[in-house]
């Protein structure tokens, strides 16, 4: 495979995405759908990163007490969350086949800006933990994952806001993220299938690199008190929101 400029520039930033996917619990699939719908449109980067953030995932949710007891753990504790957020993510694929991406990332924008300044004024947010507001934001946080991949920035309003502890957090995160990616397999199938031999060469590239830089990310994230895991969640959230902002900005300019 010839390694063009872009294709160095793509695995660059999946590396920063999966060290912050470790660190955070999120943000490889933002980072890298943001990065590769620089060179391809919208539709096609979200495919590209539903297999390497599939493999992430299934790492991620290995670490502690193991895959099978964080899943059946986390998945009582959270499980309308969960149920909702695979409606939700049904639907929000279906508006990344039709609707525009600019107004989509100028959405996501708004979302997060809205939500980090409320995070750092006398208006703090805060929510209930029962079932009905955590299947309300699951079912939010699934129409915007599907569409733009990044449903844990909206999750994360929701984890927040109820005192989450970054443990819950990662965990909570990573499952719906697990979710999304396999109704994505699915309903992108036909992008999927239409790779040609040098994005599957990247992508093979992309996987290995990251796993080496996730468990890096991991291994800070238990040394990180939870006030500044919770700072770094929220820079993480406003970097991405502004950049969203930029991207949908020039859609619409364009």
């Amino acid at each position: 495979m010839d390694w063009t400029a872009n294709d160095w520039i793509i695995v660059c930033f999946f590396v920063i995405g999966a060290l912050l996917h470790g660190i955070t619990g999120f943000g490889y699939p933002i980072v890298g759908t943001a990065v590769i719908a620089g060179f391809y449109p919208l539709k096609t980067a979200v495919a590209m990163v539903v297999l390497p953030c599939l493999v992430i995932n299934i790492m991620m949710l290995r670490t502690g007490e193991g895959f099978k007891h964080n899943i059946l753990t986390y998945g009582r504790s959270f499980f309308p969350l969960f149920a909702s957020s695979f409606v939700g993510g049904l639907i929000g694929i279906g508006l990344l086949l039709f609707l525009p991406e600019s107004g989509l990332k100028i959405f996501l924008c708004l979302t997060l800006l809205f939500y980090v300044f409320t995070q750092y004024s006398r208006f703090r947010i805060r929510f209930k933990k029962d079932n009905i507001t955590m299947a309300v934001f699951g079912f939010f946080a699934g129409i915007v994952g599907g569409a733009t991949n990044a449903i844990v920035a909206f999750l994360m309003i929701y984890l927040l806001g109820t005192d989450r502890n970054k443990t819950e957090m990662v965990m909570a995160n990573n499952i719906s993220i697990l979710i999304t990616k396999l109704i994505q397999i699915v309903m992108l199938f036909p992008v999927i299938a239409a790779f040609g031999q040098k994005d599957w060469l990247l992508l093979s590239a992309v996987i290995v690199i990251s796993l080496g830089f996730m468990y890096v990310g991991n291994h800070i994230r238990h040394r990180l008190p939870q006030r500044i895991f919770n700072h770094a969640v929220a820079a993480m959230l406003l970097a991405l929101g502004l950049y969203a902002g930029y991207q949908g900005y020039q859609g619409m300019a364009a």
